[in-house]
């Protein structure tokens, strides 16, 4: 940009119009509604949208307070502390502008997030047909759940409705069965109103969550987030960025330009199936379980009439992901097994005659392919004129460590930031009582990592609640089919570094939820145990009630001569070996992988030993797998958390 373009550029904004808020333009943002719940025993902030310069007056109950909208209409402003009651009205005038949420309760309000088993409806969890039933009269209790969005920069608003409902036996259905579990559970511990915020997306990773702030002060992101920057002023700039980044790691690995190469030139391409469906389902033996990077291109003849008014490419759901190139140049890449693509094609990459479109589609987990009909793969023409790819497709599966590849940061549930901007920024500083959190399936595949994020999330979260926000964090529970031997886990791994974030910060409580997981299902759904953990962690954290929050925990971890000894501590009674007469799930391993080791562990009193034998007993791991069978409880019935730990 020249220096006289940026000047005309500033002049131009300083003549544009200030923002003129309509005659019937809500002066409430929309977390403030009918059947609301509003945080008791903290002066309350209100906020919203007027005309510029213009002075709101903002009552509720007998409370009063005035705020003046700014340049941007934008208005704050802050109301004294209130005890638990209501109903109330809450209401906002400014000029001849007035609006009113009805039917306000105060009370504990809490936010609920993380992926899939945080979204888990109650309908689908255990006695279903008894939670929707006359139980879920709860006029007491309010829900507001949070529609799934992204945004590459932080909003103001929600790009979606939302709407508070009073829960009952028509409705609770639908709403978290973890979130609802948990307020129902407090609200028998403090007879007071509670309201359940709910902003949760299945499959999401933790870094989607997160501000960019707190992104940028960990030590693999600066790149993505660069791209995250240029996408967000101009999405071409940011796709062409992050693309040449994508290819140079490809080169990197050893691996030719595939995107170069003309339809049918190149080793190692076959036919696919003219129908499309995942390759699961192709009938091919080395692609009934692939779960890797797999290219798959087209070629569609063009007029040089056409070539000239193509606008954009079209192709039908990509499971998970792709990167997609037409004649050698990068057009797109998103996230999201469920959504077409649209890629815009900057001009001149189309040309007459012979046009080559490769996508390589990257799926990490379960199905795999490009979906939809023959048709939604296609050239827009300008006027919407749509020529549909020719069949049959070619394909090439190219294994690569899956860890390492590089994803779009403007994805949906694997971007940077994406969903924090969207569905937890727009909540803005909204009075709540504690955060729960119920993620990290989806970032198992760097499960050391995740002690950082979480602590990251923790503190760029509290910027915007207050600093003193309890955090409740459930521990991953059991998924898969238990093992005879020792394994490495990252589902374990990832345990260990929740566990460890936890530790680390005393204004956070760990729900372990092993024991209510399930073999075959990674939506277990006994999420009434969940609700009852978090609910003991937040005795402890939020309550402040002298009770052990989490479990028995280690408190040290020695060697005496050939034995290793292991005392616990935060223990409820006793502890107890269930189904057997010594505790199962004790390992003592060597300093690397592959040296655990199963041992014959005895419990006494607080302490459990370890005979070392002949083998090495640097470290000690307890329920370490994806699925460990591990019998210790304490007379409350909490199981310890699964850790790993040097012997001293």
């Amino acid at each position: 940009m020249t220096k006289n373009s940026l000047l005309l550029g500033v002049a131009l904004l300083a003549l544009s119009p200030l923002p003129v808020l309509a005659a019937d333009a809500p002066l409430l943002h929309p977390m403030f509604q009918d059947h609301g719940v509003l945080q008791r025993d903290r002066p309350i902030q209100v906020w919203g949208d007027a005309k510029p310069g213009e002075s709101v007056t903002i009552t509720l109950g007998d409370a009063k307070t005035s705020a003046k909208a700014g340049k941007d209409g934008r208005w704050q402003a802050t109301l004294p502390a209130l005890k638990a009651g209501g109903p109330f009205t809450l209401t906002a005038k400014s000029g001849s502008a007035e609006q009113s949420a009805k039917d306000v309760l105060i009370g504990d309000v809490y936010l609920c997030s993380g992926q899939s088993n945080m979204e888990m409806q109650v309908r689908r969890s255990l006695d279903a047909w008894v939670e929707t039933g006359t139980r879920a009269n709860q006029p007491q209790m309010r829900y507001l759940n949070v529609e799934r969005d992204t945004a590459t920069s932080v909003k103001q608003t929600f790009g979606k409705p939302v709407n508070w409902q009073v829960i009952s036996p028509q409705n609770v259905g639908d709403m978290s069965a973890v979130c609802y579990f948990f307020g129902r559970e407090m609200r028998k511990l403090e007879d007071v109103p509670v309201g359940l915020i709910n902003t949760a997306w299945g499959g999401s990773t933790i870094e989607s969550w997160m501000p960019v702030e707190e992104l940028r002060k960990q030590p693999d992101y600066k790149d993505a987030l660069s791209f995250l920057a240029k996408y967000d002023v101009n999405p071409a700039d940011g796709v062409r960025a992050f693309v040449e980044g994508w290819q140079s790691w490809w080169k990197k690995s050893g691996q030719p330009e595939i995107w170069r190469e003309p339809f049918g030139a190149g080793d190692g391409w076959r036919d696919a199936p003219a129908t499309f469906r995942p390759w699961e389902t192709w009938g091919m033996p080395d692609m009934a379980a692939y779960n890797n990077i797999v290219w798959m291109r087209a070629s569609i003849n063009l007029t040089a009439e056409q070539a000239r008014q193509g606008v954009a490419l079209h192709l039908g759901p990509a499971d998970d992901l792709d990167v997609t190139w037409v004649n050698g140049t990068a057009v797109g890449s998103q996230y999201g097994p469920g959504d077409p693509r649209r890629y815009v094609l900057p001009p001149g990459t189309l040309k007459e005659g012979a046009n080559t479109i490769t996508v390589a589609i990257l799926d990490a987990y379960g199905d795999g392919g490009l979906y939809g009909t023959a048709e939604a793969q296609a050239i827009e023409l300008t006027g919407g004129t749509k020529l549909t790819l020719p069949t049959p497709w070619q394909f090439k599966p190219t294994p690569v460590d899956t860890s390492v590849v590089p994803q779009a940061p403007w994805g949906t549930v694997n971007g940077l930031s994406t969903i924090h901007n969207a569905m937890l920024a727009p909540i803005g500083p909204y009075g709540v009582r504690a955060a729960l959190w119920y993620q990290g399936e989806s970032n198992t595949g760097r499960p050391l990592q995740y002690k950082s994020l979480l602590t990251g999330l923790m503190a760029g979260w509290r910027r915007q609640f207050g600093p003193d926000l309890p955090f409740l964090i459930v521990q991953l529970p059991e998924w898969g089919y238990p093992q005879d031997k020792p394994m490495d886990s990252g589902l374990a791994s990832l345990r260990e570094s929740q566990r460890a974030a936890v530790a680390a910060d005393p204004k956070a409580g760990l729900a372990v939820a092993l024991g209510v997981g399930d073999w075959y299902d990674i939506h277990p759904a006994n999420k009434q145990i969940v609700a009852k953990r978090l609910v003991r962690a937040a005795r402890k954290v939020v309550l402040g009630e002298n009770i052990a929050p989490s479990g028995p925990i280690p408190a040290s971890v020695t060697r005496n001569g050939d034995t290793v000894s292991i005392r616990f501590t935060d223990i409820d009674g006793g502890l107890k070996a269930l189904s057997y007469h010594r505790p199962l799930g004790f390992e003592l391993c060597g300093e690397g992988p592959g040296t655990c080791r199963f041992v014959d562990a005895e419990l006494k009193g607080d302490t459990v030993t370890l005979p070392v034998g002949g083998g090495p007993a640097v470290r000690v791991r307890y329920c370490w797998a994806d699925s460990p069978i591990c019998n210790l409880q304490d007379s409350a019935r909490q199981p310890p958390g699964p850790f790993e730990a040097q012997v001293k």
